[in-house]
């Protein structure tokens, strides 16, 4: 099954991995465009880390940020380069330079789960909550255009219209929603957009686990 030209998982510190598999500025534009018409908000306030891949060895990296800039996408730094005229080149571009992909789990220590943080109303567009070392309690909506996130799992009392990632730097976590309309989910780095959430669990009340590859949705 052949790559989408527009990749993105979730990574450290609720960034999002971009993965472009064409070194056509032109496809990854039409790509994006198709991609932000399904979720207008998605890359709203979300840092996002660009995946050096052999591809973009033919890439103009000042283009490329560029055309991102047009998507609003907030480029923090390029991973996985692997030799000196690689890192000159991201360096020239005036792009951070971030480590291995696979090996961020290794830069955080694990922690023991702390009580759960509670949060009493909606979660509204552009807010952003994030829940370190334990579960996230919603007792309301989380509105589109807003993210939530946890270490722990994600137990939201109403609606889920924006983004939810749990388990994040972590191997368990799981998302439980009274009615699923999420742009984004992401379980422990498996993850899905809208557009991919099969249509059956829209609008149910849901819980999201994974296994070694996939997010799993059941109904409760």
């Amino acid at each position: 099954m052949a790559n989408d030209i527009v990749e993105l998982r979730t990574g450290q510190f609720s960034s999002v991995f971009l993965t472009l598999n064409s070194s056509s500025l032109t496809v990854i534009k039409r790509a994006l465009a198709k991609k932000v018409k399904k979720s207008p908000s998605f890359f709203q306030n979300v840092p996002v880390i660009l995946q050096l891949t052999d591809v973009l060895h033919k890439v103009n990296l000042n283009d490329l940020q560029h055309l991102l800039d047009e998507f609003g996408i907030r480029l923090i730094g390029v991973s996985d380069w692997q030799n000196s005229l690689q890192k000159e080149l991201i360096l020239t571009a005036n792009l951070p330079i971030v480590g291995k992909s696979q090996q961020f789990d290794e830069i955080l220590p694990e922690y023991g789960y702390l009580p759960p943080k509670i949060i009493e109303t909606n979660i509204e567009a552009n807010q952003s909550i994030y829940a370190k070392n334990c579960d996230l309690i919603i007792h309301g909506d989380v509105h589109s255009g807003a993210e939530v996130a946890a270490e722990g799992n994600i137990h939201i009392y109403g609606k889920l219209q924006g983004r939810a990632m749990a388990g994040v730097n972590s191997l368990i976590g799981s998302i439980y929603t009274q009615s699923l309309e999420a742009e984004f989910l992401s379980v422990c780095k498996r993850s899905l957009y809208k557009e991919k959430i099969p249509t059956e669990y829209l609008f149910k009340a849901v819980k999201i686990t994974h296994n070694k590859d996939n997010l799993i949705i059941s109904p409760f």
